[in-house]
């Protein structure tokens, strides 16, 4: 295990006090706001509006130990980290509520985590006050709360009003939702004390110096927005350009108005934006290094990066909600000698493949990939069952399969609800994706388990055809049945004009399982 080095921060007020101190006035946050405007803010004007956020939020009732929410978009960047900041600094709980959830998800995420105070976009407020439960207060962001900027009067230090405890490192900061791309969203439970370590060991794995401008877009919502992208940045001494609801034309131009060195994106956002870049029209020249993470990238988008963007490097980052989100990280230098893996493990994680029966396999052999480190969550909320399966200490298990070679580079193999069993022959879905990707007229692939009435399981495939392209399912069976076994290549097709994706770009695999659910007639 690689050694981390953790800031000396016991908190996430603490952290960003420190930062103060050493860089106030060197960019720290630029966020768009419900007003219109761009805010950027210095680490000193961080703390300031932090500190003003936690008395706003005291005025509301909000006390240690309370849960107060968040139903804002990236169009709200702003009024989201000065929630969070506000809530954490008082020593009470942020719950970023998922603004693209269905009603009945709203209302589940509600019922799990009672908050009493959401903040919330004046768009959404209808909504909202239909679907919280009685006695659940909100507060319109720009209205109700954080309507002017803070005053000179604002205090230092919030700590001293009623209901305020200094938060310590091991208390709840934040619950964060998975990504319910198979089941039911559980809230992640991470406290003070593994934000700041998710933050140092992604700022390692990423490379985020003093100074470097860190760009992306991940949904206010998700675990990587608070834990990879502010953490990190702030751990190191960065600045987080939180982008706006933005099309690639947007994100293109952001990059080159905010002076990003750092981009970071899934995979999916990353192909986007090659598609629309123009050199006459985009300058990317300040771009030293571009990140992915969120699934995985497919070699030839690897190698259209490096070929549109070659001054930029590339790294590549694997980890899950529950784990930090830490885990994994293929650093540049080491591209050529990990290749096809997801890298090593990140500095202060620990990366085991373990058997059906708990315990380390041997070198080469594939099972589950377990992530041990100070970033893992403490467990899921009101959970116990799932805390126990998923849980033990620092470790948790992520129901992804992978191996570990002689030099420790971990390759991916699928995850586990993704493995296909057709009549007892196991076949991994990426494996597959894989060879679909590689046909010339394929945009995206994904390939998921399907109902077979003999063998239990059959193989289905979806696929994004390239503009102006044409491929029909005679000439895709042909493609893969040149690479695969004949068990593995797909008998189910679905041709998509794109493929259905939550906010952070992973593919819904539910929802194209839902698509292939009618029976296919009986036979091989």
């Amino acid at each position: 295990m690689t050694p981390l080095q953790l800031p000396g921060a016991a908190t996430v007020p603490e952290l960003l006090r420190n930062g103060a101190g050493r860089y106030p006035d060197q960019l720290a946050l630029s966020a768009r706001s419900v007003s219109g405007a761009r805010l950027r803010r210095s680490y000193a004007g961080l703390v300031r509006d932090m500190d003003h956020a936690a008395v706003e939020l005291a005025s509301l009732g909000l006390a240690a130990g309370d849960r107060a929410a968040t139903f804002l978009t990236n169009d709200a960047g702003y009024e989201f980290v000065m929630t969070a900041l506000g809530a954490v600094a008082r020593g009470a709980i942020v719950v970023p509520f998922n603004t693209r959830a269905s009603d009945e998800e709203i209302r589940h995420a509600f019922a799990l985590t009672e908050p009493g105070l959401v903040v919330v976009e004046a768009s959404h407020a209808e909504r909202l006050r239909g679907l919280a439960p009685a006695g659940t207060r909100l507060a319109v962001a720009g209205e109700d709360v954080f309507a002017s900027g803070p005053g000179e009067e604002a205090p230092s230090n919030p700590g001293r009003g009623p209901g305020t405890a200094a938060p310590r490192a091991g208390d709840i900061a934040a619950l964060l939702f998975t990504s319910g791309t198979t089941a039911r969203s559980k809230a992640v439970m991470a406290s003070h004390a593994g934000m700041i370590a998710s933050g140092a060991c992604c700022a390692a794995a990423l490379g985020l110096r003093p100074g470097d401008v860190y760009q992306a877009g991940f949904p206010v919502f998700t675990s990587a927005a608070l834990n990879i992208a502010c953490m990190a940045c702030w751990v190191a001494g960065a600045g987080f350009c939180l982008e706006s609801v933005l099309n690639d034309e947007g994100r293109l131009a952001a990059i080159a108005a905010e002076g990003t060195s750092i981009y970071h994106g899934v995979p999916s956002v990353l192909g986007f934006m090659l598609d629309s870049f123009d050199p006459a029209r985009h300058d990317l020249s300040g771009l030293r290094r571009i990140a992915s993470g969120g699934a995985a990238l497919p070699p030839d988008l690897a190698a259209r990066l490096a070929e549109t963007w070659p001054h930029a490097d590339l790294v590549q980052i694997y980890g899950l909600t529950e784990s930090g989100p830490t885990g994994t990280v293929l650093a540049p230098e080491e591209a050529q000698a990990g290749r096809g893996s997801i890298g090593r493990a990140m500095p202060g994680c620990v990366v085991e493949i373990l058997g059906d029966d708990g315990q380390a396999v041997e070198t080469g052999q594939t099972g589950e990939i377990a992530i041990t480190g100070p970033a893992v969550a403490v467990g899921y909320f009101r959970d116990p069952e799932a805390t126990r399966k998923a849980f033990s200490g620092r470790r948790v298990l992520t129901g992804d399969l992978g191996r570990l070679d002689a030099e420790g580079f971990l390759h991916f193999a699928d995850r586990k609800k993704d493995v296909i069993n057709r009549g007892g022959l196991k076949i991994a879905s990426i494996a597959v994706e894989d060879v679909l990707h590689a046909h010339p007229a394929v945009s995206e692939a994904a390939v998921v388990a399907v109902p077979h009435a003999k063998l239990g399981e059959d193989v289905g495939a979806a696929v994004v055809l390239r503009p102006g392209q044409r491929a029909d399912e005679a000439e895709l069976r042909s493609h893969c049945a040149a690479a695969l076994a004949d068990y593995a290549v797909p008998r189910r097709w679905l041709v998509l004009d794109s493929l259905p994706r939550n906010p952070m770009g992973k593919v819904l695999k539910n929802e194209l399982r839902a698509r292939f659910s009618a029976p296919p007639k009986p036979g091989r």
